[in-house]
């Protein structure tokens, strides 16, 4: 897929910052030197994406994803309608996913620029999206992750990431979600970046939202 990719300007000063800190993140960042966050700003891309991803393995997502792209042009906008259910359900998606696809694409009429949430606060951005169907707060915070690229986000919902900190910072103990947020609490203003090194620490692959 070659399309235009955006790097975080703020990236250099949080690796800066948080590798003075924290010995643990300083090798991560070491390690996975050669990969930044990037986001090829375009939301509806971003939002399906993530909708594809829910509670569902890597693996999984990406050979559902790939399958999708192949069938639907979701760069450009594609608008699903009630009458793509049978095929979205053969390519692998649930119903219940595909009629979340569905909603968004309703919901994103007349939204789908980067530059209607780019403006918006956090804040504002999890009030406009928690009101479409499908959209709770691990999506909201993929979202702002990798698409509007904020630069202190951090995702307890996301089991992966925890798993990534018991394997780093607790000798492999998963923590509960309370105690990944005191963990994160030291990451401060640049959890976005700890987040990311923390998920390359699991699975080296990059991902594209």
């Amino acid at each position: 897929m070659n399309i235009k990719k955006f790097d975080p300007n703020w990236w250099q000063e949080a690796c800066n910052d948080i590798s003075k800190n924290d010995p643990v993140m300083k090798k991560l960042i070491a390690k996975y030197s050669n990969n930044k966050l990037s986001s090829i700003r375009n939301p509806f891309f971003s939002l399906t994406k993530s909708i594809v991803g829910q509670q569902i393995s890597v693996l999984a997502a990406n050979a559902i994803w790939s399958r999708l792209e192949n069938n639907y042009d979701i760069l450009n906008g594609y608008v699903f309608k009630n009458s793509d259910i049978k095929k979205l359900r053969e390519i692998g998606l649930s119903e219940r996913k595909a009629i979340y696809i569905i909603n968004l694409s309703e919901a994103m009429i007349g939204k789908n620029n980067y530059n209607y949430w780019k403006d918006l606060n956090n804040d504002e951005v999890f009030s406009t999206l928690i009101k479409v169907k499908g959209i709770g707060p691990w999506t909201i915070k993929m979202f702002l992750i990798f698409c509007l690229n904020r630069p202190d986000i951090f995702s307890v919902e996301d089991l992966g990431l925890l798993k990534a900190i018991g394997k780093n910072y607790l000798n492999g103990f998963t923590p509960d979600k309370n105690k990944a947020e005191h963990i994160s609490s030291a990451w401060k203003p640049w959890r976005t970046l700890a987040s990311w090194y923390l998920w390359r620490s699991i699975d080296p692959d990059i991902v594209l939202y």
